[in-house]
């Protein structure tokens, strides 16, 4: 009985030590196929690999797996600003950094998290217009996220945030501009994006001024497309409803103001808000400034 038992254990050892040799030479093979730039074949055997429980938590295959999807963007999808080999290569990256710490692991790890993710962030910036900026916006998310493993310092996720969010309020504009009456909403995502600019830096000029100019030029339009044969009721609802844009104009223009008080835009703005509210006094001081800035050319 005791001899069946040892018997037994012996066939179970054998078993677990065939199907980790049959692993680590997927993993072998992946590498030779790689080496050879065979990346197709160098797919399938480590994808084979890392997948089966014997190699899952492998740090080596992971990381190699990651290199195989890295070398087949950069030959073959390089010019996708969707690659999907690109994201395999980063997960893959990421789960060898988790389960292999070693120095020199976490080293290669990261170096090559770092180049595809600014990838991500090159792409993202690519694709500002208003045709791919739903790509832009999806890659930049994805960049941050795995920016993060690599870098995790508040200012430089920050600055990353503000710059990406100031770009993508000047597409919405450029939108909303091309069909003021049918893509409305693309000024409420404008004023969206200058608002998170704010939440993370409030003496941010150009969010300010831009937050201002929005509100500033929603007041004129409203009041260059009113209909002359509008009854008094209706041209009073305008009058007021342009007025309170004026209001809403004013304090982001203000701030502008007192971050750059020589900036002849900003200068501009505040003579033509004053003057739509009444405040002709303080209209003129303005164009006053203007003036004298304008003169010392």
């Amino acid at each position: 009985m005791l001899q069946l038992k040892r018997i037994v254990l012996w066939m179970f050892l054998l078993v677990i030590v065939t199907t980790s040799y049959a692993q680590q030479s997927k993993v072998n093979a992946a590498y030779t196929f790689l080496q050879n730039s065979q990346l197709d074949s160098a797919k399938v055997y480590i994808d084979a690999a890392v997948f089966h429980p014997e190699t899952s938590n492998d740090g080596q295959a992971w990381y190699l797996r990651g290199f195989v999807y890295k070398s087949i963007y950069n030959q073959k999808e390089k010019s996708d600003r969707q690659s999907i080999s690109r994201i395999e290569a980063l997960n893959s990256f990421k789960k060898s950094l988790s389960v292999d710490t070693s120095s020199e692991n976490v080293q290669e790890n990261i170096k090559n998290i770092k180049y595809l993710a600014t990838t991500l962030y090159n792409d993202a910036g690519a694709s500002l217009d208003a045709v791919d900026y739903k790509i832009a916006i999806d890659n930049f998310s994805k960049f941050l996220q795995y920016y993060a493993l690599i870098d995790n310092s508040p200012d430089n996720i920050k600055q990353k945030n503000i710059d990406f969010n100031l770009a993508i309020a000047s597409v919405y504009t450029k939108i909303f501009e091309g069909d003021r009456k049918g893509k409305l909403e693309y000024l409420n995502l404008a004023k969206s994006s200058y608002n998170k600019v704010l939440e993370l830096d409030p003496n941010n000029i150009g969010a300010n001024y831009n937050m201002g100019i929005l509100y500033y030029n929603q007041a004129v339009n409203l009041i260059n497309q009113s209909d002359y044969d509008l009854d008094i009721v209706a041209l009073s609802d305008i009058q007021d409803n342009s007025i309170k844009l004026f209001k809403e104009s004013l304090p982001f223009m203000e701030k502008a103001y007192s971050l750059d008080p020589r900036r002849k835009e900003t200068l501009l703005g505040l003579s033509g808000i004053y003057f739509s509210l009444n405040e002709f006094d303080k209209s003129n001081m303005f164009k006053l400034k203007l003036e004298e800035i304008e003169k010392q050319k």
